[in-house]
């Protein structure tokens, strides 16, 4: 029967242990990007040409590093034109906080005088024994005996306060009334000056401040607009940076029970990183690492995004096609402008023409222009979830994908595998326009590979345009 009974239980083990092991197994994943510095064009071996796309991971470290949430903090915010005090309370007017600052006013004055004058009252019994030390007077008369010590004490006692018992300035000083010290009042501007003087600030640069609203426009929430229902969501997304910087510092967290970005100083391939960035030709893009809970298959594993390089926002669209700059028009002479009935009448001539020759549009084609149409007539209250994580301008990085990292048994056996899949961009000359500038477009060129690696070993992933390094460490929790 106990045979039994351990062979079940071992069986239990065996059979439980993948799952524990897919909770408790951590790695710490390190990589370094570099870039080759070419051309596309000048690459022998040709790409199929893919589409600009955004990747989406499960973990976007790099990107909430760069751009953080800030939702709680503008939830904190007041909103423009209400007022901040509680819905129970008023707001107090100018001349509210004026009586209530001369009431308070009085009954300080009022307390003042009355603490005054207990000072004077208790201040007999503190000056009975202020100037009388016995301790310190009699302290040389160790030949008396106890008597003389208490005649002498009573003698010393009889001479500071009188017959009576009261001292003639303490009788003065019951008889006359308090005095209270006469302050010469400072202005505001003096103190200011005073404080100015001693900090300094006088000799400092002025620093120009932009303005900023430290308040919440009020939005309806649902609104009848266009013809449909509009939602409002607020932008929380901040700016994306020019380029991606080559490190990122992040923060070791003990016990951290998610996945988060390490800081440099955990960084072990910084000898070899050194070496890529003095190497002419090469240029290091980033080098970060992080930490995340590996999983056992590849369906169940995050992926990790990965971007890194200049961002090409502002220079092309998601796609390729390249932003024109806009110019200012110079105005036309008031001879040379048509009048506006003329226009009008050419405009409605047009519209005759192309409805008289309305054609039929293919399904292809309609739902090629609806996006488009989409984008023309709903408003920045209807922004879409990519674009209130990416902003009204999604950023469109040089080097953009996601890292997979996952466990997979082999004969019984736990290997590390990597799946890894990226675009590189690049500005491609395709022409020149007809003042002689060449024009540009944005190309991209697909990354995919998935190997099987070890842990603690070094690991290099090559394509033509660029580089990268991983190397996976055990973490114990």
């Amino acid at each position: 029967m106990k045979r039994v009974v351990a062979l079940a239980a071992g069986l239990l083990l065996n059979t439980a242990s993948p799952v524990f092991a897919a909770d408790d197994w951590w790695f710490d994943v390190e990589v370094i990007i570099f870039d080759r510095n070419l051309s596309i064009s000048e690459l022998n071996e040709q790409f199929a040409e893919i589409p600009l796309a955004q990747s989406v991971a499960e973990l976007n470290l790099i990107d909430n590093y760069l751009r953080p949430d800030i939702s709680y903090i503008k939830q904190g915010l007041a909103t423009c034109g209400v007022p901040s005090s509680p819905l129970w309370m008023d707001t107090p007017s100018l001349e509210d906080i004026q009586a209530d600052y001369a009431r308070w006013k009085a009954s300080q004055s009022l307390l003042s005088e009355n603490t005054g004058t207990g000072a004077a009252n208790t201040g007999l019994s503190d000056s009975r024994t202020s100037d009388f030390d016995p301790a310190t007077d009699l302290s040389d008369e160790t030949e008396l005996s106890q008597q003389n010590r208490e005649d002498a004490l009573a003698e010393a006692f009889s001479e500071e306060t009188g017959n009576d018992g009261f001292s003639s300035g303490e009788m003065a000083v019951a008889d006359e009334e308090p005095v209270t010290p006469a302050f010469e009042p400072v202005t505001d501007s003096e103190i200011a000056e005073y404080w100015i003087a001693f900090s300094g600030i006088n000799t400092v640069k002025p620093v120009t401040v932009l303005r900023f609203s430290y308040c919440e426009s009020p939005q309806d929430w649902l609104s009848w607009q266009n013809g449909k229902w509009q939602t409002y969501k607020p932008d929380n997304s901040l700016p994306a940076p020019d380029v991606v910087p080559e490190f990122l510092d992040g923060r070791d967290t003990e016990f951290a029970r998610f996945a988060h970005l390490l800081p440099y100083d955990s960084l072990e391939l910084t000898k070899l990183s050194r070496q890529i960035r003095q190497t002419r030709g090469l240029n290091r893009m980033l080098h970060i690492a992080w930490r995340q809970p590996v999983k056992f298959g590849e369906q169940k594993a995050a992926a990790m995004r990965i971007i890194a390089g200049d961002n090409y926002a502002d220079s092309f669209t998601m796609n390729g096609e390249a932003i024109k700059p806009v110019l200012p028009q110079p105005a036309e002479p008031a001879e040379a402008q048509e009048d506006l009935t003329l226009t009008q009448d050419d405009f409605f001539t047009q519209l005759s023409l192309r409805l008289n020759r309305a054609g039929k549009v293919s399904f292809d084609d309609m739902m090629t222009a609806g996006p488009e149409l989409i984008m023309q007539t709903d408003t920045a209250q209807n922004t879409t979830v990519a674009q209130a994580n990416e902003g009204l301008t999604p950023a469109i990085w040089q080097l953009d994908g996601f890292l997979k990292v996952y466990l997979k048994y082999i004969n019984r056996v736990p290997y590390l595998h990597i799946d890894s899949e990226m675009q590189y961009r690049q500005p491609v000359t395709t022409g020149e326009s007809e003042n002689g500038q060449p024009e540009f477009e944005l190309q991209a060129v697909p990354f995919h590979q998935v190997r099987r690696v070890i842990s603690k070993q070094i690991h290099y992933f090559d394509h033509p345009m660029f580089g990268m390094i991983v190397q996976i460490r055990r973490h114990q929790q």
